[in-house]
């Protein structure tokens, strides 16, 4: 179970299964639209799934790998990279995530059909 605040300002609690992406399981509980993004793989990936993990919760996580920070990068459209971004694909749920605050962040303007 894991907690994720929409991009409303509502926290809602997501329950997810250990060995289960982060995409997975907001895309099971309807925060992001499963069509947004079709594979889990990070070669298919336009972070259409970012996410920003709560600042208690990022120790607990691997860092970012080089894929994963070029396809963040790349989609940043010139921002700065928010140090608490994670694509929600690369993002494997374990036991010790267990009451994880994540931010489900509005859709940006490029990524509305």
């Amino acid at each position: 179970k894991l907690f994720a605040i929409d991009p409303e300002g509502q926290k809602r609690e997501v329950v997810g299964l250990a060995g289960q992406t982060l995409l997975r399981a907001l895309t099971n509980s309807g925060l992001i639209d499963p069509d947004s993004h079709r594979l889990e793989e990070i070669d298919a990936c336009s972070a259409e799934c970012e996410v920003n993990i709560a600042q208690e919760w990022l120790e607990k996580l691997p860092p970012r790998t080089y894929d994963e920070e070029y396809v963040l990068v790349r989609n940043s459209r010139g921002r700065i990279l928010n140090k608490h971004s994670r694509l929600g694909c690369q993002v494997v749920l374990t036991p010790q995530l267990q009451g994880m605050v994540v931010a489900v962040p509005e859709a940006k303007p490029w990524d509305i059909p």
